[in-house]
């Protein structure tokens, strides 16, 4: 009887495992869904157990998406909406389980490649006002292409204004050229190029405003700015940039002292520009418009009077100032030639006795250690005659046959030894010849090695497409490294820089740069993060998206994504304004730092001095005109004045 009712016991116990194992495997399965076959593969598959999770449903769904089985991709998408209806990067399926979770954006394309453009627009639209993509942008851009073409009959030209003083051309001597406009068209926005390339932004819209930067050297450029709509209407402008980093060349042709303490000068203000001020004694001069403007100027001074200023300033606002010893150029213009000076004295003319040409320059010796990538030679030439020629390393300067002639001119300078040769004539052909020599180093703060340290991961893909993603991060990385603006510590296959690997695997990373990359079907898609390696936190998220794979598409691809990332990383100085036991404020002028906070903080340089780094901080709090810090590091205690700069 007890073997009997054990017998029982047990079959009862194995029914139950059955059951389990049937109800288990119910809700678990590798393929629960319809079979969807496309060039003799299978598609609708996941990894692992399907347990009927939004993430199950979403990962099967883009299978079949990509088999090109839209309804039962519909049915997926919409059964995974059901349990979780937030399109989102990086959220947790299970455990330490990340996904990029884009529902909206996928049944959007479904609609799309249906020719349901109205509800393609609308879960489109859905999909980036829950987490932006290149591809939502990308695939919203294709409908509203569609409904225009057959909404309207005629093609607009777009509109583009400029946020430019004289809207055609441009004076400055900036190092940076800021262009500013705003682009406008109904027929939407889609491309703008600015000098041959592509102003970056996601997604078209009726205006656009844009911001870029250019590095353009000495000289005259003309910028081409074209603007086009999603139909192909486009609009063209020239931009007129004049670069002039150089003072005006101010030259006295003739001084004379009249009785009564009456001063009456003529000269030449020479600049490239056409519209120069002139000052003498912080009173202005009328000048005529031109390149090369005579002024003639008679003046009462004090008895007691040394010296007369005379400031001369160009049209994009550089400054040349000639400090002229009264009696020393009445002797000049008179029958003698000028004394001699023992002494020098910054700003005021010398010379050496018996010479036939003189020079002063106001700053440099014959040998100097400078830190930055210019130098401005500023000064005055004196001669017992007209001047016929002026160069500075071969270069001519503008001059006019003056005998006192006054210059504020800028030489670029390398990393390491420069020679500065300077030749001067006059029309009696006497010639003076100078030689100086500057030694450029890099400050520590604004060497490759002090900046974020980014450790570059590999990008996760599918094993088919491992190739083509280890060649677009290839090329990722060469765009950084081109752009010189992080210390990048290559930690993905380089199969021919393996030794550069090696040499910088030691480095320790403040950033680490993961993501995937994404072929399918329909495009390529890649996204990257930038987290901090102490904080964990994610400080950025960039991804880019072509639906076209050949060369120049990745290309664009690659630069696209390098831009988007390091305008968020802006190289940006300041000046410590306020301290306050441990409060700590900076500006930083109008730049807003976006992703980084991470300073270093330096003493500012002095002529012959390096900027020194004293220590490091992080931004705690950005205002609209302060930010404050947080010290990390530091030698000394901060000053007022000391300097920051982003790391």
């Amino acid at each position: 009887m007890r073997k009997a009712i054990t017998n029982i016991t047990q079959n009862i116990f194995r029914l139950w495992i059955i059951i389990t194992i049937l109800l288990v495997t119910a809700c678990a399965v590798r393929h629960p869904g319809p079979v969807c076959m496309k060039d003799q593969t299978q598609y609708g598959l996941v990894e692992g157990t399907f347990r009927s999770r939004w993430w199950n449903f979403y990962e099967r769904g883009r299978s079949y998406l990509e088999g090109e089985c839209l309804d039962a991709a519909r049915s997926d998408f919409q059964a995974a909406l059901e349990q979780n209806d937030q399109d989102q990067r990086m959220v947790r399926t299970y455990g330490l389980h990340f996904v990029d979770y884009f529902p909206h954006r996928e049944l959007g394309l479904i609609h799309y490649l249906s020719g349901n453009l109205d509800d393609a627009k609308s879960e489109l639209e859905k999909s980036l006002s829950q987490e932006a993509s290149s591809k939502a942008y990308h695939y919203l851009d294709e409908v509203r292409k569609k409904q225009l073409k057959k909404q309207t009959k005629s093609i607009n030209k777009p509109s583009l204004a400029l946020i430019n003083p004289n809207n055609d051309a441009l004076w400055t001597s900036d190092e940076r050229i800021c262009i500013q406009g705003i682009a406008s068209d109904e027929q939407y926005i889609a491309d703008i190029q600015i000098n041959g390339r592509s102003y970056d932004f996601q997604g078209a819209a009726k205006t656009i405003p844009f911001q870029t930067e250019l590095m353009l050297s000495q000289g005259t450029f003309q910028i081409p700015i074209t603007i086009k709509n999603l139909l192909g209407g486009s609009f063209n402008k020239i931009l007129e940039i004049h670069v002039d980093r150089q003072g005006p060349i101010v030259e006295i042709v003739s001084f004379e002292k009249l009785a009564n303490n009456v001063l009456v000068i003529e000269g030449i203000v020479s600049d490239q520009s056409d519209r120069n001020r002139l000052y003498v004694d912080q009173k202005e001069i009328d000048l005529m418009p031109g390149s090369k403007a005579s002024f003639h100027v008679k003046q009462v001074i004090d008895a007691q009077q040394e010296m007369l200023i005379l400031t001369a300033i160009d049209q994009a606002g550089n400054k040349t100032k000639a400090i002229v010893d009264i009696i020393e150029a009445s002797q000049t213009f008179g029958k003698a030639f000028l004394a001699s000076r023992e002494i020098i004295q910054d700003n005021v003319l010398w010379v050496q006795k018996g010479q036939h040409i003189n020079l002063i320059l106001s700053e440099w010796k014959e040998t100097n250690l400078v830190y930055t990538d210019k130098v401005y030679l500023t000064g005055c030439i004196s001669s017992k005659s007209p001047l016929k020629s002026f160069t500075i390393n071969n270069q001519p300067v503008t001059i006019n046959h003056g005998r006192l002639v006054f210059f504020n001119i800028p030489c670029e300078l390398d990393e390491g030894d420069n020679s500065i040769h300077i030749k001067i004539e006059n029309d009696r052909n006497h010639v003076f010849m100078k030689k100086i020599l500057f030694q450029r180093i890099i400050p520590e703060m604004s060497r490759l090695d002090a900046r974020l340290h980014v450790s570059m991961g590999q990008l996760k893909t599918k094993m088919p497409h491992i190739d083509k993603c280890h060649q677009f991060q290839e090329d990722l990385f060469m765009s950084f490294a081109g752009r010189n603006r992080f210390f990048i510590i290559p930690r993905f296959r380089r199969d021919e820089s393996q030794s550069l690997i090696d040499s910088r695997k030691s480095q320790i990373a403040h950033l680490t740069m993961t993501g995937q990359y994404v072929d399918s079907r329909y495009g390529v898609e890649v996204a990257v993060r930038l987290v901090d390696n102490e904080t964990t936190q994610i400080l950025t998220v960039k991804d880019v998206y072509s639906e076209t794979k050949d060369k120049q598409s990745i290309f664009r691809m690659v630069d696209s994504l390098s831009i988007r990332i390091h305008n968020e990383f802006p190289i940006v100085k300041g000046t410590i304004q306020h301290i306050l036991d441990n409060d700590i404020q900076i500006s930083l002028g109008k730049n807003q730092l976006k992703a980084q906070n991470r300073l270093i903080v330096f003493a500012p340089s002095h002529l012959n001095k390096a900027p020194e780094i004293i220590g490091f901080a992080r931004i705690l709090q950005t205002e609209q005109d302060t930010s404050k810090l947080r010290i990390v590091h530091t030698k000394r205690p901060i000053l007022i004045n000391d300097r920051v700069i982003t790391q």
